[in-house]
């Protein structure tokens, strides 16, 4: 039978692990610290890469949530496993995973929170669109996700896991598309503006563009006939959260990417900004798609996901291990083809793990604002 092994596990991966009941497979943890509450001990194992070499079999499933876990795709393509990753799909990624369809292996790459639930609204939406596109459409694409606390203080941000990758993406330079051309930051937070939140009580926001757009544009089914005038995927944080880190953006300005640096300071915010273990934190998402023809906008859809944590565990957490553990039963199920993805492509999948989240997300919408607007008017 095939074997689930959930790699560096921690408690943010309990809730995924709970998902996981009955699927039809064995599963085996491998923990970071200690033993989890609430799963049984014999299939527990404290991480260590040579035992987890001699526990993987051909066919079985790894599941890795953080972005440190190249060893472990290395390791999955050199045990003959399949692969899904809660990280952005690097170069190192892509370079361990190039013969995974050449073996037969899936590799689901960034399927996890963000980035993850927001390619779902992306590929959902631009499924949809590809079966009204008309001639002279000028597109409008926005994408932002992010964590953030439910009960700001002035730094208006906390964390509950290391900030390193935050400080690494601040300071990568990024490119969007706006007014229909290349744009370009050597600093992500050179290009903050205000966002307003299409949420049952609007509420003002901060965004920015990070990392290079053009290539999920490719990925979500762009079609290259289609005529962009702004497409831009990045962050979204509280109102003030420029202010709140303004200190943090003058430091990276004079480290750059040194990793010592940015690990210092890492290790320095989370000893000064972490969530308290009950403390509710808040995820928030928001995926657009509009297009304008002869002036006037004709087509325009959102995804919007606004999701609290509470009792059940920090909500960051559990969409990010319901994620992973919606990818680990579709491997399973033979839903995802070999080779690497970002994401799943299938869109009855698509459209099977947009319920799931939808039962864990307190606001979850898929908005066509032409026939809201169209009901306000009339």
């Amino acid at each position: 039978m095939t074997t689930i092994h959930w790699v560096h596990a921690g408690p943010d991966a309990l809730f995924g692990l709970g998902h996981l009941k009955d699927v039809a497979a064995t599963v085996q943890v491998w923990t970071r610290e200690g033993r989890l509450d609430g799963i049984p001990a014999e299939i527990q194992h404290p991480m260590d890469m040579e035992q987890l070499w001699q526990a993987v079999n051909p066919g079985d499933i790894i599941l890795a949530p953080r972005p440190t876990d190249l060893a472990v795709a290395q390791l999955a393509m050199g045990r003959g496993a399949h692969l899904a990753v809660g990280w952005h799909a690097s170069e190192g990624l892509r370079a361990a995973a190039q013969e995974a369809a050449d073996k037969g292996l899936c590799v689901l790459a960034e399927a996890g929170m963000v980035p993850g639930i927001e390619h779902l609204m992306a590929r959902d939406l631009v499924n949809e669109y590809s079966q009204d596109a008309q001639p002279g459409d000028l597109l409008h694409f926005t994408a932002y996700g992010g964590g953030m606390p439910k009960y700001p203080d002035n730094f208006r941000h906390k964390f509950n896991t290391s900030p390193l990758s935050l400080l690494n993406a601040l300071a990568t330079p990024t490119s969007w598309i706006g007014e229909g051309r290349v744009q370009r930051a050597d600093f992500p937070f050179d290009a903050i503006r205000e966002y307003d939140l299409n949420l049952p009580t609007p509420e003002r926001h901060q965004v920015y563009p990070h990392y290079d757009v053009a290539p999920y544009l490719a990925a979500y089914g762009f079609d290259p006939d289609w005529q962009i005038q702004t497409a831009e995927r990045g962050a979204i944080r509280l109102k003030g959260w420029r202010d709140g880190w303004a200190g943090v953006f003058d430091a990276i300005r004079q480290t750059g990417k040194n990793a010592e640096a940015l690990q210092v300071m890492a290790d320095t915010l989370w000893t000064e900004h972490p969530f308290a273990p009950t403390e509710a934190d808040r995820v928030v998402l928001s995926v657009m798609l509009r297009a304008e023809n002869g002036g006037r906008t004709r087509w325009h859809r959102e995804w919007v996901l606004d999701a609290v944590g509470g009792r059940s565990g920090w909500a960051r957490f559990r969409l990010n291990s319901l994620m992973l553990a919606l990818a680990a039963r579709a491997i399973v199920a033979g839903q995802v083809k070999p080779g690497l993805h970002i994401g799943p492509t299938d869109p009855e999948l698509i459209a099977a793990w947009l319920v799931e989240i939808t039962h864990e997300a307190g606001y979850f919408r898929r908005i066509n604002h032409l026939r809201e607007n169209h009901a306000r008017s009339g």
